[in-house]
């Protein structure tokens, strides 16, 4: 069984009642669109669990049969943009493949898959030429007819979609379809669609968020916009244009947004005693709204929603894993170290045996995704390595090297994914997410208040680079330390000063800022961090090209390109290592002014 992923990208569009008729694809300036339309009837059911696990995390599953892509379709999104997923269908059509069950196993959490939702769909589908003939672009108008299994509800709805057949075709390109398109339709009276996907109409999402007079919030990764291609786009086959307020299918069933508040129609004036009641009333609210925030900010409730963030974010790393995105091996293993920060920082409000448990477990998954992650960084500063030796290594030796890395790094993340499908991480996952809604605080936790948990935070991972630094100090000084022994209070130094990034950043998420020094301090604890990786990325590299020299040895293949790659990246290594330790004498110093 294959499965085939592809990026999508397309644009929907909607017109008024009998606008439709109006369009004439003869005024498509610089492109011909075919003639007689091909027609498909196609079946959708949509899955999800019974909390909408998928739904909520821009991640739609659906079974489509007819048309000209049967399947189990996955469909969601990263900073690239959309993408779809297809495995063929079983012998027997309505089972699920296992290798779907697998994908989906970190974001389900073990709940059953049951349809939300059928679709049945009659799509009329015209391509799109270019001058030379090439076909470039489908156009695809359906009618719908949907019942919502949770309810019964029935709905239906016609809709279009323009969805470019090259996903990788460059962008000035693609707005060139796009822009003839749009002019086509816009003459007939048509605009782009503001609507989101099928699924949401389906399942009466949209007549929720018209009731409530506002657009639901998109959640969305940082960097990428809510759909991937400018704001437009949907799934392919599922998200064409339709009313206003549908969704885009990989969007599944987000959090709705928060009403706005809407002013009274009282008049401006009134009775001195009914200024003195608003004043009264005012004053009651000012206070009882002090009230509400500080009880919202007390010192659990900040620390819940601080690893609530990182298991949430666990869960979709580890999502994007097993589809073998780009950076998710890296990305997954920040998560993990950014939870064991997170963890150690917040040791005193927490209960000890459970941080203890939690944090080997955590250690251990950033393990297994480290020898992946090594063999990226290797494949990554090949080159670089390379182009400084000033044609010392020839391209063919250099390419050789880098296939192996690329190779290893390939083999590694294979590796990762297999543990990721295990019953062991698994179990992490659902004791991460348990943790993190009900996290086991102490009677310190519980005295703190919202304000004094960042601070808290943020003073522990900052004591402990002190604490590294000074250790690092006070060896140098004493002067009994080898390049080994140099490298690993180094690389301590750096965990430490990572630990502070983590806790950081993931504060700044949730939208808890520890104080005014406090923050200056991680702001300069972290800008050595650059500086001290470049040391570590280099130890990666040189025991990198260490083994492989070895490895080339036993082979009788000529070790001269790999050898005078070593010989300069040790250079580089004790060059680092040399200078690195002047740089913690910095930090040290810097910190202990920042934090007097």
């Amino acid at each position: 069984m294959t499965a085939v992923a592809q990026r999508e990208v397309e644009r929907k569009y909607e017109f008024p009642e009998g606008a439709e008729a109006r369009v004439d694809w003869s005024r498509l300036e610089g492109w011909t669109v075919s003639a007689d339309p091909v027609e498909h009837r196609m079946e959708a059911v949509y899955h999800d669990t019974e909390d909408m696990a998928l739904g909520r995390r821009l991640v739609a599953l659906r079974r489509r049969r007819g048309g000209a892509d049967d399947g189990w379709h996955v469909k969601f999104q990263d900073p690239g943009g959309r993408h779809e997923l297809q495995v063929p269908l079983l012998r027997t059509p309505d089972r699920m493949p296992a290798s779907v069950r697998n994908l989906l196993a970190g974001l389900t959490g073990g709940q059953d898959l049951r349809p939300v939702a059928t679709l049945r769909t009659d799509r009329q589908v015209r391509t799109i030429s270019d001058s030379t003939g090439t076909e470039v672009a489908e156009l695809a108008v359906d009618a719908v007819e949907a019942v919502d299994e949770r309810t019964g509800t029935r709905r239906s709805w016609s809709e279009w979609e323009v969805e470019l057949l090259d996903g990788t075709m460059p962008e000035e390109r693609q707005e060139q379809v796009f822009a003839a398109v749009e002019a086509v339709v816009r003459a007939a009276g048509g605009t782009p669609s503001s609507s989101r996907a099928k699924i949401a109409r389906a399942l009466g999402e949209e007549d929720d968020d018209a009731a409530a007079g506002s657009r639901p919030e998109q959640p969305q990764e940082p960097g990428a916009a809510a759909d991937g291609t400018s704001g437009r786009s949907s799934g392919r086959g599922t998200g064409k244009g339709a009313g206003k307020g549908a969704r885009t299918e990989d969007q599944g069933n987000g959090k709705k947004g928060k009403d706005k508040g809407q002013k009274g129609s009282e008049g401006k004036k009134g009775t001195k005693e009914e200024k003195g009641a608003k004043g009264k009333k005012a004053a009651a609210g000012k206070k009882g709204a002090k009230g509400k925030k500080a009880a919202a900010d007390a010192g659990p409730d900040v620390l819940r929603a601080v690893l609530s963030e990182l298991a949430e974010q666990l869960v979709l790393w580890d999502f994007k894993l097993r589809l073998d995105v780009p950076d998710a091996v890296h990305q997954l293993r920040v998560t993990s170290r950014s939870l064991r920060s997170v963890l150690r920082a917040a040791a005193p409000m927490l209960d000890p045996d459970v941080v203890e448990e939690l944090d080997a477990r955590l250690r251990e998954l950033a393990r297994t995704l480290s020898a992946a992650r090594d063999a990226e960084v290797t494949a990554q500063l090949l080159s670089g390595r390379v182009a400084d030796l000033d044609g010392l290594v020839g391209p063919a030796a250099a390419e050789d090297l880098r296939s192996r890395a690329e190779e290893q790094a390939r083999t590694a993340a294979g590796r990762a994914r297999r543990h990721v499908t295990g019953r062991d991480h698994l179990r992490l996952l659902a004791d991460v997410r348990e943790i993190a809604a009900a996290p086991p605080v102490t009677e310190e936790c519980a005295r703190l208040s919202g304000r004094e948990v960042p601070d808290a935070l943020v003073r522990r991972a900052l004591g402990k680079v002190v604490r590294v630094a000074e250790g690092v100090a006070e060896a140098e000084q004493a002067g009994d330390t080898d390049a080994p022994q140099r490298l690993e209070h180094l690389h301590d130094v750096r965990k430490a000063v990572k630990r502070v990034r983590y806790v950081d950043a993931v504060l700044q998420r949730t939208g808890n800022r520890p104080g005014k020094r406090l923050r200056r301090a991680a702001r300069d604890a972290e800008d050595y961090q650059d500086e001290l990786g470049q040391v570590m990325d280099a130890a990666v590299v040189e025991r990198w090209l260490a083994a492989t020299a070895g490895a080339l040895a036993r082979s009788g293949v000529d070790r001269y390109a790999v050898g005078v790659l070593h010989g300069a990246e040790a250079a580089r290594l004790r060059a680092g290592t040399d200078g690195a330790a002047d740089v913690v004498g910095v930090l040290l110093s810097q910190l202990r002014e920042d934090l007097a």
